[in-house]
């Protein structure tokens, strides 16, 4: 059996990793048709590009129904989005923004008026400006912005309304901003970020002081948080806000940008050495994806 990795070849990050499996074999991930029923051939699949691509995420699904051990559990990453993770978020005891969902409008289908554009006076007894409205599922930092008055947040809905989900949001106003790495649902790396679109953002240690008063709160509601959305990584961003309280801003990152230009060395070695004791694990073990429809 194989280790695969679904991702692009050129990636530091994939390159350093796979350096570091000698003697099991490990293979880039190529895909075309697919027959049913499959053997499978690898014992734990790397999954960082079906998030991109409907087709690969049903190929990861068939592969793990066929036995792989898929980072991430593509069922649950197929069930998870920012409307979900505000639910889970209540179970934590930690502080999130208020937050509105704005309906995506179908132009294929007359839903006779099931769906209506949102109740502008509503949103504005919720939501104080500037704001963040932003897609539902969104990745990175695609159709994320900033509203800074009524009139650009209708432009904005307007101009998005017809294919995304939109999550409206209140805007914290921070004063520290942490980017937390889970691996394999135990172990976690709080860095403190500089958040920035396009991959440009800056890691750096965070204040040891400070983490005696938090890191054990943000580690603890971390980990739980990951044992509920079964994501064995993930990027989880918290912030502090100018009176102290803890948010989580965004609760799913599954193929978080592991860049190793763009933080500390003593971090970026340290993800790559948990990635690397977590797929080990899986491969060793007989562990399988945890799915719904289990008994």
């Amino acid at each position: 059996m194989k280790i695969g990795v679904l991702e692009l070849g050129e990636y530091q990050f994939i390159k350093d990793l796979m350096q570091r499996f000698g003697g099991t074999e490990i293979e880039f991930i190529s895909v075309a048709e697919q027959r049913l029923p499959m053997a499978e051939k690898y014992k734990v699949i790397l999954d960082r590009l079906s998030f991109q691509d409907p087709y690969l995420r049903q190929v990861m699904m068939l592969a793990s129904l066929n036995g792989a051990y898929v980072i991430n559990n593509p069922f649950a990453s197929s069930m998870n989005n920012k409307i979900m993770h505000q639910k889970l978020i209540e179970t934590l005891g930690v502080k999130q923004p208020k937050t509105m969902v704005l309906p995506r409008v179908n132009e294929e289908w007359d839903l006779g008026g099931s769906v209506k554009e949102p109740n502008w006076d509503e949103v504005k007894k919720e939501i104080s400006f500037p704001c963040i409205i932003k897609p539902f599922d969104g990745f990175a930092w695609d159709d994320v912005y900033t509203a800074a008055t009524f009139r650009e947040l209708q432009n904005l809905y307007n101009s998005m309304k017809y294919r995304c989900i939109l999550l409206l949001q209140e805007k914290i106003e921070y004063t520290d901003y942490f980017r937390v790495f889970s691996i394999n649902k135990r172990d976690v790396l709080i860095t403190k970020w500089n958040p920035k679109p396009f991959g440009l953002g800056e890691y750096m240690h965070p204040d040891q002081k400070q983490m005696e008063t938090i890191g054990k709160k943000i580690c603890d509601a971390t980990i739980k948080l990951n044992k509920m959305i079964d994501f064995d990584v993930n990027a989880v961003e918290w912030c502090v806000d100018d009176d102290g309280e803890l948010y989580i801003i965004d609760a799913m990152n599954e193929v978080p940008d592991i860049v190793k230009n763009s933080m500390p060395e003593d971090f970026y070695w340290w993800i790559v050495e948990k990635f690397c004791q977590c797929i080990r694990e899986k491969f060793s073990s007989n562990e399988k994806n945890r799915r719904f429809f289990d008994q």
